[in-house]
């Protein structure tokens, strides 16, 4: 499962730091198990369901949004870091943040008799950003991490996100609108 998972997720060796990696797919394995789903179904889950037939996959949703969230970074660090690091995003805490940002929602979802996705009981308890953050912190990663997690999405509006949080969060909002702007939804 963890080789599946490295392939569809390429984004995942951005991580340089190899036990951090590990923890990362490590929460991916978690999450797909307990979920009921295969690495493969990441391609078919919507990555919503507050948007009807959604065009985007659970699987590119993810790669979006660690991809947007990593090239800002990038600009980020060119713009503003400081001679002594002040001002530097962490790549790592980025990369594992933004690919794991909407792990919860493997659990938070199920398959319906129909072969659809429909909200799970666990997901009708918790939204995502709780059980995404039980999922990597179970699993080893950080509360840095966990903190991203589960202040990416509204449930984290009026905190003070941590610097890769606000990218992550800012990535997340830019895929899920620009999806909505584009199918006239508001």
């Amino acid at each position: 499962m963890r080789e599946k998972i490295r392939k569809m997720l390429p984004e995942i060796e951005w991580i340089k730091d190899d036990d951090l990696r590990d923890k990362v797919l490590a929460s991916y394995e978690d999450a797909l198990k307990t979920g009921g789903w295969e690495p493969e179904d990441m391609e078919r889950i919507p990555f919503t369901l507050l948007i009807p037939d959604c065009p985007a996959s659970y699987l590119t949703h993810v790669r979006g949004v660690t991809r947007i969230a990593y090239s800002a970074m990038r600009e980020f660090n060119d713009l503003y870091s400081a001679p002594d690091g002040k001002f530097r995003m962490e790549g790592d805490l980025l990369v594992a943040g933004a690919l794991l940002h909407d792990v919860g929602k493997l659990v938070e979802y199920e398959k319906s008799p129909d072969g659809g996705t429909v909200k799970s009981q666990l997901g009708r308890d918790l939204r995502h950003p709780f059980s995404g953050t039980v999922i990597a912190l179970r699993n080893g990663c950080g509360s840095a991490i966990g903190h991203i997690i589960a202040n990416h999405a509204h449930e984290g509006d009026g905190t003070l996100r941590s610097p890769e949080g606000v990218l992550v969060n800012k990535a997340d909002f830019m895929n899920f609108e620009g999806i909505k702007s584009f199918l006239g939804m508001k």
